[in-house]
C-alpha cells in the first residue's frame, strides 16, 4: 500500500490491479493480440488498430481461365487472425488495385474470402472494353457477431478505367456468416466468366489496416 491507496493488489479471483486504476486479464490473449484498455479500468487482449498487411510484390496475372484464383501478391505483415481473436465491432479497411484488360461484355467476379468461406462478393460484373488500364476495389468490413456462426458486414466499391477514357464503377454491400473460433486468413480472388487470352487482371498494391 501507499498510504490508504492500494498500489498493487491481487484479488481472491487472481485479478491483478494497479493503483485501483486498471486491472489485468487473468488469461493470456491469442497470438498477435495486444493489451488494450476500455478507458474504464479494464484491460483486455485484442487486435492492434494499425497496419496489418502491405503487398510488396505484384500478384500473378490471371488470364485465359475460368478458375477462381487469388490476386493478392506477397508482402509484409499478416492476413491471418488467430482463433477467437475477433471481438464484436472489429472493423477493417482494405484497398487493392492493379491492371485489367477485357473485351466488351466479358464478365468477372471479385470475392473477399477466408479459406472457402465468402465474406463479400461484387457479384458478376459485365465489363466494357479495357486494355491494360487501372482498377481498384475498396472495402470496409465490420465483425457484427462472433462464434461459430459469427457475421461480417461489408461495404465495398470497385472501379476501372475503360478504353473510352471514362471510369466505370459499382458499389456493393454484403452480410455473410463466418466462424471466428478458427483461424481466418483474408484473401481476394478473381474469377473470369470466360477463358480468353485478352482477359487479364493482376494486383499491384493491397493494403489492409484495422480501423476500430
Amino acid at each position: 500500500q501507499n498510504g490508504s491507496a492500494d498500489v498493487f493488489k491481487i484479488s481472491a479471483a487472481d485479478v491483478i490491479s494497479f493503483n485501483n486504476a486498471y486491472s489485468f486479464p487473468t488469461a493470456d490473449g491469442a497470438s498477435g493480440q495486444v493489451l488494450k484498455t476500455d478507458g474504464a479500468g479494464a484491460l483486455s487482449f485484442g487486435l492492434s488498430a494499425a497496419g496489418l498487411y502491405a503487398q510488396t510484390v505484384v500478384s500473378p496475372t490471371l488470364t485465359n481461365t475460368t478458375t477462381e484464383t487469388s490476386i493478392v501478391g506477397t508482402g509484409v505483415g499478416s492476413l491471418s487472425v488467430p482463433a477467437n481473436a475477433f471481438v464484436v465491432g472489429d472493423s477493417y479497411h482494405a484497398k487493392i488495385g492493379g491492371v485489367i484488360s477485357a473485351q466488351i461484355n466479358d464478365e468477372i467476379i471479385i470475392r473477399v474470402k477466408t479459406g472457402s468461406t465468402i465474406l463479400a462478393s461484387t457479384g458478376t460484373i459485365t465489363l466494357e472494353a479495357a486494355t491494360a488500364l487501372g482498377w481498384e476495389c475498396e472495402l470496409d468490413f465490420t465483425v457484427a457477431a462472433i462464434g461459430a456462426t459469427g457475421s461480417i458486414w461489408t461495404n465495398g466499391n470497385i472501379a476501372y478505367n475503360r478504353n473510352t477514357g471514362s471510369l466505370e464503377g459499382f458499389v456493393f454491400q454484403d452480410v455473410e456468416t463466418f466462424d471466428t473460433t478458427i483461424i481466418n486468413t483474408l484473401d481476394i480472388t478473381a474469377e473470369w466468366g470466360q477463358a480468353k487470352a485478352a482477359d487479364e487482371i493482376y494486383s499491384a498494391n493491397f493494403v489492409l489496416h484495422k480501423t476500430y
